[in-house]
């Protein structure tokens, strides 16, 4: 039994059955319990005149992203506004006073290289993957400018860096607009003044309204003018969706430039939270990982075995036609490529929930990695091959160019995972790298284009009407990319004399002259459609004349 006596000054101890946060004689019984922990406080927002400014440009530049980028065909526009938004944050970083850091220029130059090939190919579906490409490039670009990313270069933080950028910084800086225009303009004599103004302007509304509608019924001219004014300030224009959602997407974008200019909230996720977040979650036994490594190394040696005598004994076939080739080609491509995605979800599973403890000795797992990484990459040379057989016997499509394009990225991935087995290089950095690389290639590709000139090449080759006809729907929603391609086909086959095809080419060319038609203006327009435009010059269809009403003889 313990009998020191306690210290003069020790607390007493508790009492058994007694509430340890029980309230006091004369307190309230909700008095004495433990309080929850207080918010944590925002930090002030601090605005020079220059960032009142910049707010103001953020507004604009919302207006100008949803009238040039979220458009259906997005053309030069896209091109302009990415140039315009790099400049307008270049220059509130240098005349802030700040350096533009070395590092993020290599971020620049794949941001303006997604953006320029708006305003050269026309390409269609994928057009939309690259404006979500270029919105993801831009903001790690401007977190590279502002020295806010978890590393000083691209490295295993890239995903963590990503959603920094896009949603943490700046949705936690959302307000920051508003606060930096008051708090630049408001405190200041000049700033003081435009709220003047302003405020006065729209106090004196109504008066300006009845005096303008007094004098339009003395002037005509006054009255066409003032027509023309109240067509650009109508509701219908002040309410339209572009100028509503402006001032959210304005938000959106000074939160994430203001955010990393001024570091703030910028070091809500830290390395230290991720390397503890990822230690908790590696609870996977080495025995469990290395009995699914060898399950699916045995099962992909038998389907190795029993392929090769498949593949010799098809082979070995006489009289094969073009469409058993297509067919034996086309045959569990989709299985394949759904395969190898698998193999790298259970490589990143293992590295993402692998115990600590069976990282110590790693030579085991480094083994099956390269087992396994050898046998993806024979299943996806194998997929590779058979569309290679499918595209030359039944052309080209957006499905099979891009279905190939993913499978070379898992090649090159599959490839980088085993090289890292024997050398330690840079990962997630020459990933990313050649992500980034192959998605501007497949960008700079023109798929559409590719389209048009393999079915007028299958067509020359073979003499048959169907290359062109059997695809024609297809061909007529790619006609803008191929209509100089078509011209040339459509001027041979008249020379010729003696073609079945006229009919299809002029619907096709006329198809692509409707196209370019519909989306003139400046920033629909790319190179592609402008020489679709002079190419199918001649070809838009005539619109049909009303009937005439029988005449009445009566």
């Amino acid at each position: 039994m313990n009998r020191n006596p306690l210290p003069a000054d020790a607390p007493a101890p508790a009492s058994l059955g007694v509430p340890q946060n029980a309230p006091l004689p004369g307190q309230a019984p909700w008095q004495g319990w433990a309080q929850p922990p207080a918010a944590k406080p925002r930090l002030p927002v601090e605005a020079a005149p220059l960032d009142g400014g910049a707010a103001l440009l953020a507004l604009l530049a919302g207006w100008l992203f949803l009238r040039l980028v979220t458009t259906p065909r997005p053309g030069l526009g896209v091109t302009l506004y990415t140039l315009g938004f790099a400049l307008w944050v270049l220059a509130y970083r240098r005349l802030s006073g700040l350096p533009i850091p070395r590092e993020s220029l290599p971020w620049l130059g794949v941001m303006l290289l997604s953006a320029l090939n708006f305003s050269l190919v026309d390409n269609g579906p994928l057009a939309f993957l690259n404006i979500l490409f270029l919105i993801i490039v831009t903001a790690y670009w401007v977190g590279a400018l502002g020295g806010s990313r978890l590393e000083n270069r691209l490295g295993p933080w890239v995903l963590a860096d990503l959603r920094n950028q896009l949603f943490i910084i700046p949705f936690q800086n959302f307000g920051c607009l508003g606060a930096a225009v008051k708090n630049s303009f408001a405190k200041t004599k000049g700033g003081k003044g435009l709220l003047t103004v302003a405020l006065s302007l729209v106090l004196s509304a109504p008066l300006a309204w009845y005096v303008c509608l007094e004098l339009s019924r003395v002037e005509e001219g006054f009255a066409g003018l003032l027509g023309q004014l109240e067509a650009l300030v109508r509701w219908e224009s002040l309410l339209s969706p572009s100028t509503i959602l402006a001032v959210p997407v304005g938000c959106y974008l000074f939160g994430l430039i203001y955010g990393n200019q001024h570091r703030r909230y910028t070091h809500e996720l830290t390395p230290e939270k991720l390397a503890a977040r990822a230690a908790r979650r590696r609870v996977l036994p080495a025995a469990a990982a290395y009995t699914l490594l060898t399950l699916l190394c045995l099962i992909y040696a038998l389907f190795f075995l029993s392929g090769a005598v498949s593949l010799a004994g098809f082979l070995s076939t006489q009289g094969l036609t073009p469409y058993d080739y297509s067919q034996f080609a086309r045959q569990g491509f989709f299985e394949l490529c759904r395969v190898s995605v698998v193999n790298l979800l259970v490589l990143w599973g293992i590295h993402l929930f692998l115990a600590p403890s069976s990282q110590r000795s790693p030579a085991p797992l480094r083994v099956f990695h390269t087992l396994l990484c050898c046998q993806t990459l024979l299943l996806i040379g194998l997929a590779i091959c058979k569309m290679g057989l499918y595209i030359r016997f039944c052309g080209v499509t957006w499905l099979r160019v891009c279905t190939t394009w993913f499978m070379v990225l898992l090649a090159v991935v599959f490839g980088l995972v085993l090289l890292s087995q024997f050398r330690k290089i840079p990962l997630a950095r020459w990933i990313a790298g050649s992500f980034c690389a192959l998605f501007l290639l497949l960008c700079y590709l023109d798929v559409n284009g590719l389209i048009v000139r393999s079915a007028i090449a299958r067509y020359e080759s073979s003499g048959d009407p169907a290359a062109i006809t059997g695809s024609y729907e297809e061909l007529r929603s790619c006609a803008v990319a191929g209509a100089p391609e078509l011209r040339l086909l459509y001027l041979r086959e008249i020379a010729d004399g003696n073609s079945q095809l006229l009919s299809q080419l002029e619907g096709l060319l006329g198809a692509a002259a409707q196209d370019a038609q519909n989306w003139d203006g400046l920033s629909h327009w790319s190179l592609q459609r402008s020489l679709a435009a002079e190419a199918s010059q001649g070809f838009l269809p005539k619109p049909a004349l009303p009937e005439k009403p029988p005449m009445d003889l009566n």
